[in-house]
């Protein structure tokens, strides 16, 4: 008994470190737009990164790094300026799959006439970080192609394994036509690639501010998405993505998806985002996800292929659960994929505070474990609401980071004294998949017999209404065993008979949730009988 009560005391210590949502930051300073990436070679290394205004409204890019899986995080240091005149924006981080992690950010003059997309590596998991160099210049075309640079590595087995890659866009200021560019390196960020347009066959054009999202497929596509408005070639708006397969030498483009006619964000309070993400385990598998305002305020729409980019869902999937047309904005989302192929997309929401964008704000999620076809019931991340940020530029982005067993989430928050500081947030991916948080009630009781048990176990347990149910086996650290979908039981005793034969030796849980319930329970598995 004394044994059973220590490990339920563990995991419930376990959840609360999970749970918590902690400042990263402490800071004076107002802190904005983080990013944050987890080690593939040691999950419990992460590296989060934002900008921090100083006194003369110049920003440095600060970066800090746990090495215990986000429960503790080293004092933030400040990276370094090309040159005193500057200052920086737009953090990104992408790992290796040996564990070497790439930083990229922009340091540009503050009149934006000048400046650089740079780059600087850490073999050490954020301990210590190399000299800055520089991969994009502001003077290599016109449009000053500067703007919002995403990296990412290729982790895959393919061909060009290892090989970075930066998309960037036109500053705002910089000559029309705006593009979306590209540059690559493939020995480390030492050398890199000579500067590649990627909208040459269908121009962004008319829409000005438009990114390239970019992925890595399970197969080492390169995948990269933005936004054309091009009348010559179509008068609507569209969402292109386009795909290389031969390490960015050649993309050929793809329709995803035509904008409703209201589709546009045209309240500056709100962040229009755009992301998208591919299946490390499965190359056919790419998701899109959006701010969108067609249903009459802004919602997180999803579009997601299963031929590798060649054909999209034409209906986008509504992926926030709250009322349709209710007048709550949702806005700034950012997504990625587990290991394993479940995936998570991260925005603000309102709907527990107001219908305006000046609404106190709290973070949400969900998950998706078919490819982004449905999604799970809503999960909140906040422990607490923030006040709104009145931020049109500058606290543009959300950080979000997966393995197979946790969703690390980042983002600015003004709950402390009205201060903009870094938050940072560990939930477990089965706690989102099943949304526990959010879940109104708790029952049934389980009985677990024989336990322990060695080939079998019965799991008992009484419905007070009949209802569609998930049956899910967990580790004692809370990584998923196994998901039992589909199971409709009746009002009223119900009994499980689960097989333990493939488990190994140890204690796990059981959880039952269904509409509107989840309960928890656990049972050891003992050594094989002789």
């Amino acid at each position: 008994m004394k044994k059973i009560a220590l490990l339920f005391a563990l995991l419930i210590g376990a959840e609360m470190v999970t749970a918590q949502n902690q400042n990263i930051t402490s800071s004076f300073y107002p802190d904005t737009e983080p990013y944050i990436a987890v080690n593939p070679v040691n999950s419990n290394n992460l590296i989060a990164a934002w900008m921090r205004v100083n006194l003369n409204l110049t920003v440095n890019i600060a970066v800090a790094y746990s090495n215990n899986g986000g429960v503790n995080w080293s004092v933030p240091v400040s990276m370094p300026h090309l040159y005193s005149s500057f200052t920086s924006a737009d953090v990104s981080i992408a790992f290796n799959k040996t564990g070497t992690a790439y930083m990229s950010y922009v340091d540009f003059h503050p009149s934006k006439d000048s400046g650089y997309v740079v780059v600087t590596s850490t073999i050490n998991g954020g301990s210590t970080w190399s000299g800055l160099t520089k991969v994009i210049s502001g003077s290599e075309k016109p449009d000053l192609p500067i703007d919002r640079p995403w990296i990412v590595v290729d982790k895959s087995s393919g061909t060009y394994s290892g090989r970075i890659y930066i998309t960037s866009k036109s500053v705002d200021i910089g000559t029309l036509p705006h593009h979306v560019w590209m540059k690559s390196s493939s020995n480390g960020g030492l050398t890199w690639s000579p500067i590649t347009i990627i909208d040459d066959s269908i121009p962004t054009n008319l829409i000005t501010t438009s990114m390239g999202a970019i992925d890595i497929g399970a197969d080492g596509s390169v995948n990269i998405g933005y936004a054309s408005w091009n009348p010559s070639q179509n008068v609507k708006p569209r969402v292109i993505m386009v795909k290389s397969t031969d390490g960015g030498t050649t993309f050929t483009p793809y329709f995803v998806a035509y904008p409703a006619n209201n589709s546009a964000i045209t309240d500056t309070l709100y962040q229009a985002s755009f992301v998208l993400a591919a299946n490390p385990s499965n190359s056919n598998n790419i998701v899109i996800s959006v701010v969108d305002q067609r249903n009459g305020d802004p919602d997180i729409l999803s579009l997601y292929s299963i031929n590798g980019g060649v054909s999209w869902n034409a209906t986008p999937i509504r992926v926030n659960d709250d009322a349709t047309s209710n007048g709550v904005g949702q806005d700034m989302c950012w997504a990625g994929f587990t290991p394993s192929g479940t995936y998570s997309v991260v925005w603000r929401d309102r709907r527990n505070s107001g219908t305006t964008s000046s609404s106190n704000f709290e973070i949400y999620a969900a998950a998706s474990v078919d490819g982004g076809k449905t999604f799970k019931t809503n999960y909140r991340i906040s422990d607490t609401p923030s006040p709104a940020i009145p931020i049109t530029k500058g606290n543009d982005f959300i950080g979000v980071a997966l393995t197979n067993s946790f969703l690390f989430t980042n983002w600015c928050d003004k709950r402390l004294t009205n201060n903009y500081e870094i938050f940072v947030n560990r939930d477990s991916v089965s706690k989102v998949i099943s949304s526990v948080k959010e879940l109104k009630k708790t029952e049934p009781s389980i009985a677990c017999f024989p336990n322990p048990t060695t080939s079998s176990i019965t799991f008992s347990f009484d419905l007070n209404t009949a209802s569609h149910t998930i049956i899910t086996i967990y580790d004692i650290l809370g990584s998923k065993i196994e998901s039992l979908e589909g199971n409709d039981l009746r009002q009223g005793p119900n009994n499980l008979v689960y097989d333990t034969r493939n488990l190994t030796k140890g204690n796990y849980i059981i959880e039952i949730s269904g509409n509107g319930f989840a309960s928890r329970a656990l049972f050891t598995k003992s050594g094989d009988q002789r």
